[in-house]
């Protein structure tokens, strides 16, 4: 594998050229850092996100310096001034992000803090090979420095060119135990890239301490990966060797029902479709709804529309052909009554084609139910018991 300098240029979008002046005008020296070169290795695309370290020559890092840059940016598009000194611009669909060189430099209890367990130190003139210390792994820390707007000079002081080639991940520096979201970030892209942990990484990862990771950061990193699924089963494994690792499961039963479970879960970056597969491999959602501190009201439905699931797939719609009279108050007609109604809620609010998806797996009986219309024609009927009457016509046609 190698960078090709031509091929990258190529491919830069047409707004750098209009970004890059004004950078040069001010006396900063930019480097394309992150995964944006990473991604340009592995598919020869460049992305709508670049995110530059800008070095400066001759001054120290100042906020007055870096205002007036921020003001001269403005004058292509929208800027927006983000935490650690990041100066966001989004002009035409491509979002630029620039920020001084840091140090972090960890608090002495860093291990007990959240995320941001450290402060940050500015300097225009740290080296690329500082600088990239403080990045979780090699292949997110290569470089390309722009002398001009088009001669560019590849930056890999830590040998991430090598472990792209590899598809491997390693971490960059010392410090990689001491941010915890990096362990989630360690499996996220495992997952997302296909690549194998180094034996570096393994070893830093079986012994860091997890302190605080936050419930969204979690939900956040599995979503990131592009396989949910996959990538929590990944941690299920890992728990036996990470006792430290909190998951909002019962990971030795779910480990068991794994196959069934994952074969339900239809919409995997949605909360309830998890919900749902817990509940119906027999095991409580209610670690997960306390971890990721969801609503009691709408996981109550959830729980209840999988109960009334289960009972629904041991009725037949045949038990429903008789007069209506006969039927309607029996216990098998309320389950079916109140399913219906509630499925129909659910309908409305999530994704329609998942759910029916779900239904259609495992009672696919009664699928068919919400291919037809409710009848209009029920004057006759008394008002109390319309949608009940209702119902029972559905089944008539099933």
């Amino acid at each position: 594998m190698i960078f090709e300098a031509n091929s990258f240029i190529k491919s830069l979008p047409r707004d750098w050229l209009s970004v890059y002046p004004i950078l040069k005008f001010h006396g900063f020296i930019p480097t394309l850092v992150g995964g944006t070169i990473r991604d340009f290795l592995l598919s020869g695309h460049i992305g709508k996100d670049l995110d530059f370290e800008l070095r400066h020559p001759t001054i120290a890092f100042n906020r007055d310096t870096w205002k007036t840059l921020g003001q001269s940016l403005s004058k292509l598009g929208r800027i927006s001034y983000l935490p650690f000194e990041v100066i966001r611009l989004d002009l035409n669909q491509v979002q630029f992000e620039f920020s001084p060189p840091r140090r972090e430099i960890f608090f002495n209890d860093w291990h007990s803090q959240g995320h941001s367990n450290f402060e940050a130190q500015f300097d225009f003139q740290m080296e690329f090979r500082e600088s990239v210390q403080r990045r979780d792994f090699t292949i997110n820390a290569m470089g390309i420095m722009f002398k001009s707007s088009s001669d560019i000079e590849f930056l890999d002081p830590l040998s991430g060119l090598e472990h792209l080639a590899l598809k491997i991940l390693h971490p960059c520096g010392e410090d990689f135990q001491k941010d915890s979201v990096r362990f989630l970030r360690a499996f996220r892209f495992r997952r997302k890239l296909n690549f194998e942990f180094s034996a570096d990484l393994e070893q830093v990862l079986i012994s860091m301490p997890l302190i605080k990771i936050g419930a969204k950061y979690f939900w956040d990193e599995l979503k990131k990966s592009n396989h949910p699924l996959e990538m929590f089963h990944d941690l299920l494994m890992w728990k036996t060797k990470k006792i430290n690792l909190i998951l909002p499961v019962q990971f030795e039963e779910l480990i068991l029902k794994w196959d069934e479970f994952s074969s339900l879960v239809t919409e995997p970056c949605e909360h309830d479709y998890w919900i749902i597969a817990l509940e119906w491999v027999g095991l409580s959602s209610r670690e997960w709804q306390l971890f990721f501190n969801l609503g009691e009201e709408q996981t109550g439905r959830l729980v209840k529309w999988v109960n009334l699931s289960k009972h629904l797939s041991n009725i037949s719609p045949q038990s429903f052909k008789l007069e209506f009279a006969s039927v309607f108050e029996s216990d098998s007609f309320k389950i079916i009554f109140d399913w219906y109604f509630m499925t129909k809620h659910l309908l409305q609010k999530k994704t329609t084609g998942m759910l029916l998806n779900f239904i259609k797996m495992n009672i696919p009986v009664w699928s068919h139910i919400f291919e037809l219309d409710l009848p209009k024609d029920v004057k006759h009927i008394d008002p109390p018991r319309r949608s009940q009457y209702q119902v029972w016509s559905l089944c008539q046609s099933l």
